[in-house]
């Protein structure tokens, strides 16, 4: 099984399990109910919450993942830690520790290879007193759940389409966390920015400064699902380049939305749609399939695309991300290396896939 996380902590060599005391660490798993299939295996998502107890700095050494069966299924080296993770602290004293009451979030993407879901996953982290050398060990649980994610039709037609997201970028949807009535949400936890491209990977033709000039601006948007609209929003405007667009703050990062309630649990987001080209209303019934609106330009974004999520309630930035796969895609190919989007062709696939998330940074056609 390989492990690919983000963390909120720190980390040092590692430290062995001898002489450990319990109550370094709080720690909670404040969400729990995110696993998809990308890529042919299963991958379980969450985040761990910590606080420093002690009155002391503690440095973070190690994560343990067994399952219910109290086997190991990862430990995460120093290194593998300090990859995945980011801290609220503003007194850190290194790049893994947490000064007395410092606060951070461990991001966990867990690939299994043989695509069984544990009944639960037990964690512990090891920590240590960065004065005294004192070794701790704190736990915590949560269990897996073992429904499969929403399966959802083309929100676009035809393609390339670039399906942009990655779980390490540190200000990609992933691990940014909204606040809404004092509770800490990721809606954008599986959020996919979706950017057309030609056949040699460029997403514009002549001046990209221009936003008519990009192979995606103006596509028809589609219902992934039949539903009834919850929201739209259509007031904001659109500049003609890159250029003039103005910043956003946070809670207008959307631009022009719609957004469709699936079910009781999930709402399907559809963001920054070009201004007056939105095709429905509030309470409308539609189809999967449906012409909805246009990709367009407005809210907080570096060009036009395509933002879509599903949500547990119809909000924005207040409601927690859930796991969905598409019935079918091509998969075109991917790009390893993103320093080259815009500019090269991708890395060359050619298959169908079937219920499945499309995985980081790869190119599809629907």
């Amino acid at each position: 099984m390989a492990v690919a996380l983000s963390i909120i902590a720190f980390a040092v060599a590692f430290s062995g399990f001898r002489d450990t005391e319990l109550g370094a660490l709080a720690l909670s798993i404040p969400f729990s109910l995110n696993s998809f299939v990308a890529g042919g295996r299963s991958t379980m998502v969450y985040e761990i919450g910590l606080t420093n107890n002690l009155s002391n700095v503690i440095r973070i050494t190690d994560l343990i993942i067994k399952n219910e069966k109290d086997q190991i299924l990862e430990t995460l080296t120093p290194a593998e830690l300090e990859t995945a993770f980011q801290s609220e602290d503003k007194l850190q004293a290194s790049a893994l520790s947490l000064s007395s009451g410092g606060r951070g979030v461990i991001y966990l993407e867990i690939v299994l290879d043989n695509n069984q879901l544990p009944q639960s996953l037990n964690l512990t982290i090891i920590s240590k007193d960065f004065l005294t050398g004192k070794i701790f060990t704190d736990h915590v649980s949560t269990e897996v759940h073992q429904k499969s994610a929403l399966v959802l039709g083309a929100p676009l037609q035809s393609g390339p389409w670039a399906a942009i997201y990655n779980p390490e970028w540190p200000r990609g949807h992933r691990r940014v966390i909204y606040k809404t009535g004092g509770i800490d949400r990721i809606p954008g936890r599986f959020a996919i920015d979706f950017m057309k491209l030609d056949d040699e990977g460029h997403y514009a033709k002549g001046d990209e400064n221009v936003i008519a000039n990009w192979y995606g601006y103006g596509a028809d948007v589609l219902a992934v699902a039949d539903g009834v609209v919850a929201s739209t929003r259509d007031d904001f405007k659109e500049s003609k380049t890159i250029s003039d667009h103005p910043e956003y703050p946070a809670e207008k990062a959307t631009g022009n939305y719609i957004s469709i309630k699936i079910d009781d649990r999930h709402y399907a987001f559809y963001e920054h749609l070009k201004p007056k080209s939105i095709l429905v209303k509030k309470g409308q019934a539609i189809k999967k399939g449906q012409v909805i609106a246009k990709l367009g330009f407005t809210g907080q974004t570096t060009g036009p695309h395509l933002h879509l999520h599903i949500a547990d309630s119809d909000s924005p930035l207040g409601a927690e991300g859930l796991p969905f796969a598409f019935k079918e895609f091509k998969l075109e190919g991917t790009y390893p290396d993103f320093t080259v989007f815009g500019t090269q062709r991708w890395t060359d696939s050619n298959k169908v896939v079937t219920n499945e998330h499309p995985t980081s940074n790869s190119v599809i056609r629907f």
